[in-house]
Parts: C-alpha cells; sequence; structure tokens
C-alpha cells in the first residue's frame, strides 16, 4: 500500500468521514488546541533552550527547568498528536502533495528524536561542557520552531 493509498484509506473511513462532518465550530476549536498545544510544547522548550544557550534562567539550575516544564511539554505534546491526527485525517489527501506538510512531519520526527534522545540527556546534567549544551539548546528550539513555521504554512499551500 502506497503513501497516497494509505491516506486515501484514512480520509474515507467511517471515522475520516464523521469528522469531516462534524460542525466547523468543532474544526475551529480542533485548530485552537492544536495551536494552545504548540505553546504549551515550545514554552518549555523554550526555557531549557534558553537555559542551554546560556541566554535565560541561569539562576535556576537546568535539571529544575526541565523537571518544572516537563507537564508543559507532555500536555502540549498530547494536545499536538491528539488535534492534528483530527485535523489531518478528515482531509489527507489534500495533505499528501502540500511540501510544508511533508517538511512538518520530517522536523517533527528529528524533534522528537533528538528531545529524546541528546536533549534530555543533556538537560538532565549540569554538564561542564558549553558547547554540547549550546548546540543541543539551538539544535531543538530550531527544529520545534521549524514544526510550528513548517505548520503554520501548510494552510497556506494547500
Amino acid at each position: 500500500m502506497s503513501v497516497l493509498e494509505l491516506f486515501k484509506a484514512l480520509q474515507s473511513s467511517a471515522f475520516g468521514r464523521f469528522v469531516g462532518g462534524l460542525d466547523h465550530l468543532f474544526c475551529a476549536v480542533l485548530e485552537l488546541g492544536h495551536i494552545a498545544g504548540m505553546i504549551l510544547l515550545l514554552a518549555s522548550v523554550l526555557l531549557t533552550s534558553l537555559n542551554l544557550l546560556g541566554l535565560g534562567l541561569r539562576s535556576v539550575p537546568l535539571t529544575e527547568i526541565q523537571r518544572s516544564t516537563r507537564k508543559l511539554f507532555w500536555t502540549g505534546l498530547t494536545l499536538l498528536v491528539v488535534s492534528g491526527l483530527l485535523i489531518f485525517i478528515p482531509a489527507a489527501t489534500s495533505y499528501y502533495s502540500n511540501d510544508f506538510f511533508w517538511a512538518k512531519f520530517i522536523l517533527l520526527g528529528l524533534a522528537l528524536l533528538v528531545y529524546f534522545t541528546l536533549y534530555r540527556w543533556v538537560a538532565a546534567r549540569d554538564s561542564n561542557q558549553i558547547w554540547l549544551a549550546k548546540a543541543t539548546g539551538g539544535l531543538a528550539l530550531s527544529l520545534w520552531l521549524g514544526v510550528a513555521f513548517a505548520g503554520r504554512f501548510i494552510g497556506f499551500f494547500a
């Protein structure tokens, strides 16, 4: 089964038709939930990344910032995944040819990979390796901002 066939199957499924047939107000709520999720996730990543870059909350230990923002990250990611799927499924085939959708998808995968490996490892230790902390903070922040911007441009080039 090709990716396009998978997208067609998702869109034409009973669930896809059900969500697609819901009121436009529900769709607006999904969009707001998606934006709120991105704000929560970015707030968590921004606070930790700025500390890694040596630009913010320098008096607070990095491990404390990471621990304090963990719920923001998970709440934001949950909102993003749930709302994103509910937005995507009823219109899956229209996303297939959108380059920004694929850019967002790739950046999201990279951002999650970096977050769950290097970023968490560096943030869990107050390391003396300043170059590694700065590179990790810059990379994580760049990837997540890339996800947000690519997602924003999807609607302009649909």
